[in-house]
């Protein structure tokens, strides 16, 4: 069974402050087989005849349905499709919208039941299939700018168990988000870095770079099977121009490929644009190794959808899905 952190129902669990919804964790055991899917059950805040309708999203990141075996691929999908359909029509569930994982390419069975689409690449370095990942997968400004940063004896680095540092991630990753100016989306409540501490303490883990014995850039990664994700990092504005980020990756790299970890996952950009300034970041630490990403989107209650999408004013052809929450300028497709 694919144990993969994403998949779990305890992520979701983690997430539903994020996204300000309820998780739910839908496993399927039967002759055919294994699936299990979870996903945050989000309220609507737009009613239809006095009645409250909800959606579903993966919580952040990756997440989807994913397959553990199976006897008759074919009807282990029908009974999975009956299954939403009946929990759909129970829950008032209108729409959903799923990013898969793009490391497992879990959406090729569900096919027939998504809307499916690629959007991106995601990017990583493969520690397995090179003896050298540091010269093989980091770009040569990368292990230029390693090479100074590690020859610099007022730098030192870190890798800390189980998420105790927490307090300094919080100042360093709000201090980076605040000179992005990034929407609230990407702001976690210390609640958030509570939970995931509480519910994955043993699977997480820290990189820290520390100047002159004070600490300016931290990474907070996950464990999960042979895979590490690396899920958020952070560096002090007054530290940038010593580029520590790349300390970090390296750092974690080399942390990683000593215990045994197949690969490092970067995830991709903040836009699904090829040039996105995040993912040509991330892809000078992964010069071979890259994933397609894919998205999928399912109405499960036309009717509702339309009344919702005419009641907020919403074109119901705009690329945003779910469509009634897309901002009012939403352009519609060509």
């Amino acid at each position: 069974m694919n144990k993969d952190i994403y998949f779990t129902k305890e992520y979701a669990q983690v997430n539903e402050l994020i996204e300000r919804g309820k998780a739910i964790f839908i496993d399927i055991e039967c002759e055919y087989g294994h699936i299990t899917h979870s996903a945050i059950k989000r309220e609507i805040g737009t009613q239809i005849n006095g009645v409250k309708y909800y959606d579903m999203v993966t919580p952040y990141g990756y997440g989807g349905p994913i397959i553990h075996e199976y006897t008759n691929m074919t009807k282990l999908i029908e009974v999975f499709e009956d299954t939403l359909v009946d929990y759909c029509e129970t829950h008032n569930i209108v729409s959903e919208f799923v990013r898969f994982h793009p490391m497992f390419q879990n959406q090729e069975p569900f096919r027939s039941i998504y809307d499916v689409s690629y959007t991106r690449k995601t990017v990583g370095t493969d520690l397995l299939n090179f003896e050298d990942p540091f010269q093989s997968e980091f770009c040569s400004t990368a292990r230029r700018r390693v090479r100074k940063l590690i020859r610099d004896d007022r730098f030192s680095c870190l890798v800390a168990a189980k998420f105790e540092d927490i307090e300094d991630f919080i100042e360093i990753y709000n201090d980076t988000m605040d000179r992005h100016h990034a929407t609230d989306f990407y702001y976690f409540d210390r609640e958030y870095f509570e939970r995931l501490k509480w519910e994955f303490g043993d699977k997480l883990f820290t990189t820290s770079v520390f100047f002159e014995g004070r600490i300016i850039a931290m990474g907070l990664y996950f464990m999960s099977d042979d895979v590490i994700h690396d899920h958020l990092n952070g560096t002090l504005a007054d530290y940038l121009h010593h580029s520590p980020a790349y300390l970090l990756k390296y750092t974690m790299m080399n942390w990683a490929k000593a215990n045994g970890f197949s690969f490092v996952h970067y995830g991709g950009g903040v836009t699904n644009a090829e040039d996105d300034s995040v993912l040509k970041f991330k892809k000078r630490f992964s010069s071979h190794t890259e994933f397609d990403f894919h998205i999928g989107r399912r109405i499960w209650n036309h009717k509702v959808y339309d009344a919702l999408c005419r009641k907020k004013g919403i074109d119901r052809e705009t690329d945003f899905f779910p469509a009634y929450r897309a901002p009012k300028i939403a352009v519609k497709k060509n």
